[in-house]
């Protein structure tokens, strides 16, 4: 007993797939841009201010590396890694701390000693901020996929 099957909009459906990687490629840069966008914010405003160059330098960026899509958020400013992580104990130049020691009226060269003898204390901004936003980051990816398969379920004519 033969059986003939018959599969109609096979043509829609295949059109329909070979767009996807296009909607998955756009859909996946606008929620990395998103979660970029949080995690920068909440840690400018998390960060210890003196003169807010270390702020205003947390900027972000995304590459394309293969069929990979890799976002960064990070400070400029070359001191950033050592008020995010500390520093062991190290004599740093006097030059570098004649403008806050100036600042705050206290003695560059007493707080060169201080961080001879004791480093500096770890103040973290960026990973409470990326912390603080993970579960939204997720949600935003998430979304970001059901936006793909209703947009390939349109062009090939089914329904969202």
């Amino acid at each position: 007993m033969p059986v003939t099957l018959r599969l109609e909009g096979a043509d829609r459906l295949t059109r329909a797939l070979a767009r996807a990687p296009e909607t998955v490629t756009s859909e996946q840069a606008r929620a990395m841009t998103a979660s970029l966008l949080l995690v920068e914010g909440d840690a400018r405003r998390g960060v210890r201010q003196d003169t807010r160059q270390l702020a205003n330098s947390i900027t972000h960026r995304q590459t394309q590396r293969g069929q990979s899509l890799v976002g960064a958020v990070g400070p400029s400013a070359r001191y950033g890694l050592y008020v995010e992580r500390g520093s062991r104990p190290h004599y740093p130049p006097v030059a570098a701390l004649v403008g806050w020691a100036r600042r705050h009226g206290v003695s560059p060269y007493a707080v060169q000693r201080a961080i001879g003898r004791r480093g500096t204390r770890a103040r973290p901004f960026l990973a409470p901020a990326f912390t603080k936003n993970a579960a939204r980051i997720v949600a935003l990816f998430a979304r970001a996929g059901a936006r793909v398969t209703a947009t390939v379920a349109v062009q090939s004519g089914g329904r969202a």
